[in-house]
């Protein structure tokens, strides 16, 4: 296996942990509490900047790899593809409630919940999907001198939580997960 697709799959299993913070705030909004809607949008905005910026359009030049030199799968390609895009739209939708919660809109939680559900379910299966089937699929086809052709091209920069954190834009994030994980 290949050195980004361990850091794929570490970034699935760190985020994981990130899900499973959202899941228990979204669970506090559903009860009728008010959670941390900073918090809420903190994470939203590291899954945009980090997935978004990082993790996926790195995921996409594999894909894009095997599309090149494997006749095969095609439909599971393109269904991983077009999930980045569909997460992408979901966590801004859901962030842009959030946001407008935060500021005084009047917003039906019910809505606002479902649209966290809904993101958070897809992120669930589509982590599921790349991790069963995708990845297998690209550790099988690609050579050695594809994945080093892949690694020259892909974004560089670190997890800012998992990495080298960035405290004053994830604090709160960064602050939370460290009390989850016992760090």
């Amino acid at each position: 296996m290949s050195a980004l697709l361990d850091r794929l799959i570490e970034d699935h299993r760190r985020l994981e942990y990130v899900m499973d913070l959202l899941t228990a705030l979204l669970d506090r909004f559903r009860a009728g509490e008010e959670p941390d809607y900073g918090l809420m949008c903190e994470v939203l905005e590291y899954m945009i900047d980090y997935s978004d910026q990082v993790h996926h359009p790195s995921e996409e030049l594999i894909f894009e790899r095997l599309f090149a030199v494997s006749g095969e799968n095609p439909d599971l390609l393109r269904r991983v593809m077009r999930q980045h895009e569909q997460l992408s739209q979901l966590n801004r939708r859901f962030r842009e409630s959030l946001e407008g919660i935060m500021h005084e809109e009047v917003l039906p939680r019910d809505e606002v919940e479902l649209q966290g559900r809904e993101m958070l379910s897809l992120l669930r299966e589509h982590i599921e999907l790349e991790n069963t089937r995708a990845f297998p699929f690209a550790a099988a086809q690609l050579t050695a001198e594809d994945w080093a052709d892949i690694e020259t091209r892909v974004p560089q920069a670190q997890d800012p939580v998992f990495g080298q954190a960035d405290p004053q834009r994830f604090r709160a994030l960064y602050a939370r997960l460290k009390d989850q994980l016992g760090e």
